[in-house]
């Protein structure tokens, strides 16, 4: 094996490691009706139980009650409320995210939907899309975050990346996030789905539990990038070697390190370190 595949085999392997974090006892199960949805601050939980009629806190978990979708995003819209100007928010959106069961990690069956700044107080499911535009050559396009960024300021990124929206295809969700990042008219890229990334860690406003699906695909040398949305400071075109010594030096955000890595290795044939979806 070269080594540029041992670098990839190895940083792959570490930051895998990284991105599966056990849960703390302080946090105890979300349940969706009867559905574990995430897990939340036994705090978070009590409270939660003494404002709201539909909450209750159980010995090894909480509870969260509603008859149907719309009962239940109307509710947790209430619960938003409460939480909207705390520290245990970040950046609200005003854009609506998928809740499902942890378990379903293709967004195959969405219990309801709710402000995506209050995914990660729950350690709700967050679905993500990172692409990977590769040259012929095997050099990729890679992205600096812009410096107005709300997290992760200045760190470089995917060419494109973003959450999906709730009850947006996941193809849909990578052809609007490259034409918003990166310029890309949809449709022009034939786009691969070629492996999909689960995080599950602390972060600062609670828990992030995040699917990634890692897109890839080849561009011609006249393809280059530009950013539409502001969201981008400017585009870079460089050799695996500069990517992967970026990465050692904590120079990408968490998530992209492991979504150019996972693009890399699809590239350089290491598809038994990746879990391929089917999409």
């Amino acid at each position: 094996m070269s080594e540029r595949k041992l670098k990839i085999a190895a940083l792959l392997k570490e930051l895998y490691d990284m991105a599966e974090v056990p849960v703390p006892s302080s946090r105890i199960p979300f349940y969706f009706n009867d559905v574990r949805a995430g897990h939340i601050e036994r705090t978070d939980a009590e409270f939660l139980a003494s404002t709201f009629r539909f909450c209750d806190v159980r010995p090894d978990a909480f509870v969260f009650t509603a008859e149907d979708s719309g009962q239940a995003s109307r509710r947790l819209a209430a619960i938003s409320h409460l939480y909207k100007g705390t520290d245990k928010v970040f950046a609200w959106r005003d854009e609506l995210l998928s809740v499902t069961a942890s378990d379903d990690i293709a967004c195959e069956s969405p219990l309801t939907v709710i402000e995506r700044a209050m995914c990660r107080p729950f350690a709700f499911n967050t679905f993500a899309v990172h692409l990977n535009p590769f040259t012929r050559d095997g050099r990729m396009w890679v992205a600096q975050r812009s410096f107005k960024k709300a997290i992760g300021p200045g760190y470089w990124d995917n060419c494109a990346a973003g959450l999906v929206g709730a009850g947006e295809p996941f193809g849909l969700a990578m052809e609007r996030e490259a034409f918003e990042e990166a310029g890309v008219t949809p449709g022009s890229l034939e786009i691969s789905f070629s492996a999909r990334n689960i995080i599950s860690r602390p972060v600062h406003e609670g828990w992030m539990r995040e699917i990634a699906y890692i897109c890839n695909a080849y561009v011609e040398d006249s393809f280059h990038p530009h950013n539409m949305d502001g969201e981008v400071e400017r585009f870079e075109l460089l050799e695996p070697e500069a990517i992967i010594e970026r990465i050692e030096k904590g120079r990408f955000t968490f998530e992209s390190s492991l979504a150019v890595l996972a693009g890399l290795a699809w590239q350089e044939g290491l598809l038994d370190l990746l879990d391929q979806p089917a999409v």
